[in-house]
Parts: C-alpha cells; structure tokens; sequence
C-alpha cells in the first residue's frame, strides 16, 4: 500500500482528493499548510506528497523543496492554478525543477490527478538531479 501526503489549504478540495486516492487503495494522510506539511513528513515515512503551491504560513515551493532535500526519492506532485508570481515565472514550472515529478494545474478532474500521483510514483524510482536536491 503506498501512504500519500496531501498538502493543501482549501479544507473540501482535500477532502476530494483524499477520497479519491483512498478509493485507488492508498493509506492518505493530509495536512492544510506547508509547515504542517513538513511535520507530518518528518513523523512518518510518505511514498508520495501531492502538495499545492499557493497555502498560507509556508507556500509549497518551499515546502518541496525541503522534502526533496529530507527524502530524494519521494514522489512530488505539484498543484496549483498556475497563476505566474510576480518574477513573471510559472510556479508550476518552478515546482517542476525544484524536483516535482508531476504537476497538475487547477481546476482537474480526479483521475488526472490519480494518474499523476501513478506516474510520480514510478517516476521516483529515477534519480533526481542534484540542482532539484540542492535547490541550485
């Protein structure tokens, strides 16, 4: 059974996607902010982390890339509506190269992200590069 973490801070949306990752036979746990995110991550051992990028008290660029520095191998999907920063970047994008497998951008249908978190699992069994661990 493969123990997913779902990061996000819209209270029914993780309600949704826990549901529909349970129903794939997934154990799921779920925190509703990075730094909570992080401290469930550091309790217990994830196989993957479906984590949004745009949560108060710590947004999920940082919270990936503490989770790729902490456990390399784990396996990192990135959602969020895209919307460009005020560097102009795409934080999907920017997720991606700080080491997200997979990225998903609101709104989605459920199977997409299911099919995501499928891909990022057996994504993660390749090497990460070193710039997405450092955050060079």
């Amino acid at each position: 059974m493969t123990r997913i973490l779902v990061i996000d801070d819209d209270e029914l949306f993780v309600k949704l996607m826990v549901h529909a990752l349970r129903e794939r036979g997934h154990e799921v746990e779920f925190a509703h902010d990075g730094e909570a995110g992080e401290h469930a991550f550091d309790a217990k051992a994830f196989d993957a982390v479906v984590c949004d990028l745009m949560m108060p008290r710590q947004e999920g660029l940082e919270t990936i890339r503490y989770m790729r520095r902490t456990v390399p191998n784990v396996a990192i999907v990135a959602i969020s509506s895209g919307l460009e920063r005020e560097s102009g970047v795409d934080i999907l994008d920017m997720a991606k190269r700080l080491g997200a497998h997979e990225t998903v951008r609101k709104p989605f249908k459920l199977s997409q992200l299911t099919a995501a978190v499928d891909r990022a699992i057996i994504g993660a069994s390749a090497p990460v590069p070193s710039s997405a661990i450092t955050g060079a």
